[in-house]
């Protein structure tokens, strides 16, 4: 995920867990343009966790969800939370796509977090 937005000439915060990521979020000094995490993390923070407080401290940023799994995403979201989510297997081109059409064209000191 992260290779494939960086060969896109996207700058990527990439966090190996979700604890790690929830403590980037709350960092003000770290500004991001978009939220790309997965379902199913390792860690005791989920990746639904990691959105609720992207969405609760950056509403305006855009967060897309990434699962094998599907029926848990619909079970645990509504349309509301305004989620984008992509069913894996995807291909890392689908990802930029989405991401490209989420926040625009590539430009300076716009950083992606992932997880």
């Amino acid at each position: 995920m992260s290779e494939a937005l960086r060969e896109a000439g996207r700058d990527v915060l990439e966090m190996e867990n979700g604890d790690v990521a929830i403590e980037m979020v709350r960092k003000p000094s770290k500004q991001f343009t978009i939220l790309v995490t997965d379902f199913h993390m390792p860690g005791h923070t989920d990746g639904s966790q990691v959105a609720a407080l992207v969405r609760e401290t950056h509403p305006a940023i855009p967060v897309i969800i990434v699962s094998g799994r599907p029926d848990i995403f619909k079970a645990a979201w509504s349309s509301e939370l305004g989620y984008v989510f992509m069913k894996k297997p995807y291909l890392p081109s689908q990802l930029v796509k989405l991401v490209d059409t989420l926040v625009g064209p590539v430009k300076e000191n716009s950083e992606i977090l992932a997880e």
